[in-house]
């Protein structure tokens, strides 16, 4: 049982990771900030990778052992529990192939969308007894919070880009997550106080805990966000040297904290739940 509850995190971490980088991805390439069709390919591969293995770690949990991981015996249950899921997100890969192939831009939108609507398909929310728009709202939490996770990815400032490159990409990217990164801060609150039944309370249980450490992770990325907003892309137009410098700190900082996210999630949904 050990060993399929850290294949059960893992196999999350590995879900959650590749799909907030596709949905990243994603939405960055639809407003211009990437153009690398490869890296939609890889990313669809991953997705897809990722989609069925969930599948094969779910239908050994309905068997109750890692043995049962291959056996059809409860395939009925695995699909009826992650079926809609899997195929939300296989979706989203394809979506990913089709601009790699065709250079659609317009094509990833939906990529992006059906990706964060497979989370919306299942979890705490979509169990909850009466979920109305929680789910939807986890849905476009996780379309803000991709377009965040791809950050580090997309803005990082290589040696062969020229500084008014670097500075433009940091400019465009600005102005969009000073409206949406605080919505994504927000969601959240609200999907805590949804999930957990309130916030009385909310440390006295392992998973409020772990959820309240994922708050604090994300108020601290907000601040990192303020200090992209209101000095590091001021630096780079007025020293790009030392702007620059600046830029891959804070970059940095975020995938850590992005990192370290992404492990409290998988762990809040795999070893505790609500106690509500």
């Amino acid at each position: 049982m050990p060993l399929l509850d850290a294949a059960n995190i893992v196999t999350k971490v590995l879900l959650y990771a590749v799909s907030l980088g596709a949905i990243g991805a994603a939405l960055h390439g639809a407003l211009c900030l990437m153009t690398n069709r490869r890296a939609y390919f890889r990313l669809a591969g991953l997705v897809a990778v990722a989609a069925i293995l969930r599948l094969i770690i779910l239908n050994a949990q309905m068997g109750g052992s890692l043995g049962a991981a291959f056996s059809t015996e409860q395939f009925d249950w695995t699909w009826a529990a992650g079926g809609r899921p899997a195929l939300a997100l296989l979706v989203g890969a394809g979506f990913l192939i089709a601009v790699g192939l065709i250079r659609h831009r317009v094509l990833l939108v939906p990529a992006a969308i059906s990706i964060s609507a497979s989370f919306a398909l299942t979890g705490h929310s979509a169990g909850l007894a009466a979920p109305g728009f929680a789910p939807w709202v986890v849905a476009g939490h996780l379309l803000i919070a991709g377009f965040w996770f791809a950050a580090p990815a997309t803005l990082w400032p290589r040696s062969g880009m020229k500084d008014a490159d670097v500075l433009a990409r940091t400019e465009a990217f600005s102005r969009v997550a000073r409206v949406i990164v605080p919505l994504a801060f927000l969601s959240g609150v609200y999907l805590f106080w949804r999930i957990n039944g309130g916030f009385s309370g909310m440390l006295s249980s392992g998973y409020g805990q772990l959820l309240a450490s994922k708050l604090l992770a994300a108020t601290l990325l907000l601040g990192l966000g303020a200090v992209n907003l209101m000095f590091v892309t001021r630096q780079l137009a007025a020293q790009p040297v030392r702007g620059r410098a600046a830029l891959r700190a804070t970059l940095r900082s975020e995938a850590v904290l992005f990192a370290a996210i992404v492990i409290i999630i998988a762990a809040a949904t795999t070893v505790s739940g609500p106690t509500t």
